[in-house]
C-alpha cells in the first residue's frame, strides 16, 4: 500500500531552493516481538544541526512469519517531539496508507521518539520513513524569523477592523 505523495511545507521548499537547508528521508524496518517495546530515538548526529520532520509514512504492518497484514489496536506507538505532546497511535488503517504530517524540529538534545508496543502473540514488522529538512542552527533561526514575520504580516492583513479603517482613509471621497 502506497502512502501517496509526500508534500513538503512550502516555506521549507523555499529555504531548500535558496540553499539554506537539505532534504532527505530516513527509512527503517522494525521487528517488534510479542509483548516487547521497541524504541526509536531520532536526532541529528551534529550538535549544530536542526532537522524538521515534516512527515512520517508507515508501511503495512505484517506478521513476520506469515506475511499477513496486521491491523490491530494491540500494536501501536507512543511518540513525542518538540511542540508535540506524548500520545498514542494504534496501528490501524487510518494511520497506515496516509502521509502522517508533522512539523517537529529535532536537535541532538531534543530528539524525536517513537516507542512501538506489541501486545499481541505475533511478531510484527513495519517499515517507517521520516521525511526531513536539515538546517544549520543559524539557518534554522533565520527560517523561524521568516515564518514568524510572515505569520505576523498575515495576521495584520486578516484583522478585518484594521483593514476597514485603512480602506476608509485610502478611498477618495465622492
Amino acid at each position: 500500500m502506497s502512502s501517496g505523495a509526500v508534500l513538503p511545507p512550502l516555506l521549507n521548499v523555499i529555504c531548500w531552493y535558496l540553499g539554506e537547508c537539505e532534504f532527505y528521508h530516513v527509512t527503517g524496518y522494525w521487528i517488534i516481538p510479542p509483548n516487547v517495546d521497541v524504541t526509536l530515538y531520532y536526532a541529528p548526529e551534529e550538535e549544530d544541526k536542526v532537522q524538521v520532520i515534516f512527515a512520517i509514512t508507515f508501511g503495512r504492518p505484517r506478521d513476520l512469519h506469515t506475511g499477513e497484514v496486521v491491523y490491530t489496536d494491540g500494536v501501536g506507538f507512543w511518540h513525542r517531539g518538540k511542540g508535540m505532546k506524548l500520545h498514542w497511535d494504534p496501528i490501524v488503517e487510518s494511520i497506515i496508507g496516509v502521509v502522517y504530517p508533522h512539523i517537529t524540529p529535532v536537535t541532538k538534545r531534543d530528539y524525536f521518539e517513537i516507542r512501538f508496543l506489541n501486545r499481541t502473540d505475533r511478531t510484527v514488522v513495519i517499515d517507517v520513513s521520516l521525511w526531513v529538512f536539515e538546517y544549520s542552527k543559524e539557518a534554522y533561526e533565520e527560517f523561524v524569523k521568516m515564518v514568524r514575520g510572515l505569520a505576523n504580516m498575515l495576521k495584520r492583513f486578516s484583522d478585518a477592523e484594521a483593514l476597514r479603517g485603512r480602506e476608509a482613509t485610502a478611498l477618495p471621497s465622492r
